[in-house]
């Protein structure tokens, strides 16, 4: 058992984001990311957006430093060569350690990244899913959130970001239990 408190909160938040992750889309490569020393890449590996990897931040603190937390990611998401990187961080009050908790965590990221990922929804890719993938774009960015203080930054809960890494198509298992 960890002697740290504080690294133990950050421990299980992290577990619980790959758990949540890899049920919501049904990806078993998702995992904790191994340490990187200072070429840190984020705290999770195999997660990916239209095939692009995308650095996660998981972040469990007594008092939120968005600004702070962001900064370190936009680091690693250079050092993981990425456009695509989120903060996940933990919802004084909703616990982690359930799906449902999970669902409601904070997908932290500034509005340049946020609109990294809905361009390619709202892009001009043509075809039978367009209409719903630029729906899709609009619901995210009307439903995304100020982040108190970060006039730069929005959130939404983790649940609509894993519905914007799946397109929009339902969440879980195909089978209807959870």
């Amino acid at each position: 058992m960890m002697a740290n408190p504080s690294k133990r909160k950050g421990t299980s938040l992290e577990t619980w984001t790959v758990r949540y992750l890899a049920w919501a889309l049904q990806d078993t490569r998702i995992d904790r990311m191994p340490l990187h020393g200072n070429a840190d890449q984020g705290d999770l590996i195999g997660v990916m957006f239209h095939g692009e990897p995308v650095c996660v931040e998981c972040k469990d603190t007594k008092m939120p430093n968005y600004r702070k937390h962001w900064r370190e990611l936009k680091v690693e998401m250079a050092n993981m060569d990425t456009p695509y990187g989120v903060l996940i961080q933990h919802r004084k009050g909703v616990g982690v350690k359930s799906l449902k908790g999970m669902a409601r965590q904070m997908a932290v990221f500034d509005i340049g990244t946020l609109e990294r990922f809905l361009a390619i929804h709202m892009g001009h890719v043509l075809g039978p899913d367009y209409r719903i993938r630029r729906e899709l774009a609009n619901r995210l960015r009307g439903e995304s959130r100020p982040v108190p203080s970060n006039p730069m930054l929005v959130w939404m809960p983790l649940e609509l970001f894993a519905l914007l890494l799946n397109d929009g198509l339902a969440l879980g298992p195909d089978d209807g239990q959870d």
